[in-house]
């Protein structure tokens, strides 16, 4: 069985909503992902060992990682669907719906845009080599060509907000700890800063990831567009079970202005058929 990709930065996270369809940035690290049961998820070039190198991060991933099912449960997740929900004021304002064989890399998006419905047929491998219709009709090239890179770059961003936890040891993701930060109100976490390099669609962008040192679970990221930047804010919130992992499935600001939320969410370790026929 192929393995697929193991990379993505572009987490594109919707900066302040100034344009919710905005992909702000991606960090998927090619080949990580897709190991079958019983294969290491761990590349050979060690550059994901180095990513722990610090006594402090191995420490706090090592627990996060256990709160959230563990390094097995994560490797046999193979199946994901869930939509991607940007709500605004209370309102949904956009709707991604996911299918995703993490072993193979099949994809299949929809969902609409500037009024037209959109169905994209691909391999995240190989995702020029995929079908797009457009309200219900095969779109040809150039078209398809441009419709295949927005559904290649929300499979990178969305997905990047439902799994960024398990992602810290993709190869090109760099960590250092950030030490006890608490907020004004005083509510404590411990935090761990991730920079890229040379992986995904946006390497310039970094986070701050703040970890509850009660549940070990992520409860915040901060994103920076580029180093210096102001962080655009999102609370990770609603952590449930599903399949074998735990995930996040409500990312509001702190005002709760807006949110990133994710329904109908469904993790297997088996493929159910269908799941990406036209």
């Amino acid at each position: 069985m192929r393995r697929p990709v193991r990379a993505w930065p572009l987490a594109l996270a919707l900066l302040p909503f100034l344009s919710l369809q905005t992909l702000a940035c991606s960090h998927w690290t090619a080949g990580q992902d897709g190991a079958a049961p019983g294969q290491s998820n761990r590349p050979a070039n060690g550059r994901a060992t180095d990513a722990l190198a610090d006594p402090e991060v191995r420490r706090v991933h090592s627990r996060m990682m256990a709160a959230m099912g563990g390094a097995d449960a994560w490797e046999s997740a193979r199946y994901f669907e869930f939509d991607f929900v940007v709500y605004r004021g209370g309102q949904e304002a956009a709707r991604w719906r996911h299918r995703w064989d993490r072993w193979r890399g099949d994809y299949r998006l929809s969902g609409i845009r500037r009024g037209d419905t959109i169905l994209a047929l691909f391999n995240v491998n190989h995702a020029a080599d995929g079908r797009v219709w457009l309200n219900g009709q095969p779109v040809q090239p150039p078209r398809a060509d441009s419709l295949r890179q927005f559904a290649y770059a929300r499979f990178i961003n969305d997905s990047y907000w439902l799994i960024m936890p398990y992602k810290w040891t993709d190869p090109g993701v760099h960590l250092s700890y950030a030490g006890r930060q608490t907020d004004p109100n005083g509510r404590a976490w411990e935090a761990v800063k991730l920079t890229f390099e040379n992986v995904g669609l946006t390497p310039e962008n970094e986070y701050l990831a703040f970890i509850s040192p009660e549940t070990g679970l992520m409860e915040r990221w901060h994103h920076f567009p580029r180093a210096g930047a102001e962080p655009a804010i999102y609370d990770w919130t609603d952590w449930q079970r599903f399949g074998p992992i735990l995930l996040s499935t409500n990312k509001p600001n702190p005002d709760r202005s807006a949110a990133i939320r994710f329904e109908n969410v469904r993790v297997d370790t088996r493929v159910p058929a269908g799941a990406f026929q036209s």
